[in-house]
């Protein structure tokens, strides 16, 4: 595995971040219970002898940072918005850049770099198509999967949920965190579902008890690998886990109010249908892909995958639908009435794993696929499938070797993003193809068609000449990677 790559990402719906994040989430009698807390103030009034000697002017710069943060605190009130003293000595850029705009789009990264792990807060401003990192929240695990939660995580006023922004994430961890991000430096998790409970073993007379690990009621017992929120219920989460079971979560409640134990082994997808509240996709490492409603799971329906799966979606439009990708590069659609029957359409894209699908929410048909061979390749599900092929309308390499978690923008159909094995974001216009627009264009209500210039090719009835070029390399190139790879499993034979 890479020491640096982005392992997931969610994208955040415009209106929901707060125009200026606070940098600390502390209010004033917060901030007045660490003064009176005997150990800080002994650590500060150390830190302040140790500088009463060196020149004033340059003793605030010699305090450790935390007690910078406390002595300035100390010094004066917080205003209203609670919005740091320190964030008004940057300069007139640097408080633009740091303001978050009505119609900037935001994208949560989770990220692994060397041994530390993190999710990134980047702006994407779409007219200017410019990306940057805004923040940073320290983790303490590596990150497997990432939703972005739209409300604020057990509350509830007039028995409807509060706005919130807030990142729910995943990992190595039996447990579930769910990260406010709205603040910058935020010291810990908003809440935490299931994990391991905290023994203190020097009471514990019998060694071999030690190594026995005691776990929150209903949490995970291994790895959470998937997450999917509910788009009719913000407040219910789906988690699939290593530990072989889906569980079912009230984010009001704060506790697992369901688990499910169909599979065999690992859960690695986990997905609420966008169309039907209640119906629910699961597949794991048994081989199963099961379809099933969360208010009958005794009643469950099987797909018996084609090779170990990477990735799965549904169709948020059809809500019918579903696609999956598998490890050798298969990929394959899925009737989710018929599921037992027969593919729409099954084939092989490439040798290496296709690691991620993902469908528009805006544009009818318009699926991508990111591959371990650094492509992006987009596909048209609506099209009359040929041989058990999707038709292949583009493709792009942006050169960043391996390619994971690929998504859509929810607000806007035709921006696409995904992580890589260089720990690098990637977005994608996809206004910014003539294939892809004068393919798709017709799909969506005027107001959606973007403007592009006509192509000047001679070949102006379908596809531009050159794109149409550059598709016919592609998938010459994964033809021959395809017999190579024929050739040399006949020789191993």
């Amino acid at each position: 595995m890479a020491q640096n790559l982005i392992s997931a990402i969610a994208w955040v719906s415009r209106g929901y971040a707060i125009k200026q994040p606070k940098e600390f989430d502390l209010d004033e009698e917060e901030i007045n219970q660490m003064k009176q807390d005997k150990l800080i103030n002994k650590n500060l009034t150390q830190d302040l002898g140790k500088i009463q000697e060196q020149d004033e002017d340059s003793s605030e710069d010699n305090l450790p940072v935390f007690c910078q943060d406390l002595e300035m605190h100390g010094k004066q009130q917080l205003p209203e918005d609670g919005y740091p003293v320190a964030i008004e000595d940057l300069s007139d850029e640097e408080k633009e850049d740091y303001q978050i705009k009505s119609s900037d789009a935001l994208v949560i990264a989770a990220k692994i770099e060397n041994e530390f792990s993190s999710l990134e807060v980047y702006i994407y401003e779409e007219e200017k198509a410019n990306l940057f990192v805004h923040h940073e929240i320290q983790l303490s695990a590596f990150p497997l999967a990432v939703e972005w939660l739209p409300i604020q995580p057990g509350q509830v006023e007039s028995t409807s949920a509060v706005k919130g922004n807030y990142a729910i994430v995943s990992s190595f961890l039996p447990e579930i965190e769910i990260w406010n991000l709205d603040v910058v430096n935020v010291l810990e998790p908003s809440m935490v579902l299931g994990g391991e409970i905290e023994q203190n073993y020097k009471k514990v007379k019998n060694l071999k008890k030690q190594n026995k690990k005691s776990y929150k009621p209903d949490s995970h017992t291994d790895s959470v690998l998937s997450l999917s929120l509910n788009s009719f219920k913000p407040n219910i989460l789906l988690s699939g886990s290593a530990d072989h079971s889906v569980k079912l979560w009230d984010l009001m409640l704060q506790k697992c109010v369901f688990t499910y134990n169909h599979h065999k082994d690992k859960v690695q997808i986990s997905k609420f249908n966008t169309k039907e509240e209640s119906v629910i996709l699961s597949g794991g490492e048994d081989g199963k892909l099961c379809l099933f409603d969360a208010r009958s799971p005794d009643s469950i329906h099987q797909h018996k995958m084609l090779g170990s799966l990477e990735s799965a979606c549904w169709d948020p439009i059809k809500g019918y639908q579903i696609a999956y990708s598998t490890e050798d590069g298969n990929l394959i659609l899925l009737d989710a009435r018929k599921i037992s029957e027969q593919p729409l359409a099954n084939f092989n894209v490439n040798k290496k794993a296709l690691s991620s699908v993902h469908m528009s929410s805006g544009v009818p048909g318009l699926l991508a696929t990111t591959c371990l061979d650094g492509k992006i390749r987009v596909y048209d599900t609506d099209a009359p499938i040929k041989n058990g092929q999707l038709q292949l309308i583009s493709s792009y390499n942006p050169k960043l070797e391996s390619l994971y978690c690929g998504q859509f923008y929810q607000d806007s159909p035709w921006t696409y993003g995904c992580g890589s094995s260089q720990g690098e974001l990637f977005v994608w216009d996809m206004q910014e193809s003539q294939q892809i627009v004068s393919h798709f264009s017709n799909r969506v209500a005027p107001e959606q068609r973007p403007k592009v210039d006509e192509c000047t090719s001679k070949n102006t009835d379908d596809l531009c000449m050159k794109e149409r070029e550059e598709i016919q390399k592609m998938e010459q190139e994964d033809k021959e990677d395809m017999e190579e790879g024929g050739f040399q499993e006949e020789e191993n034979n």
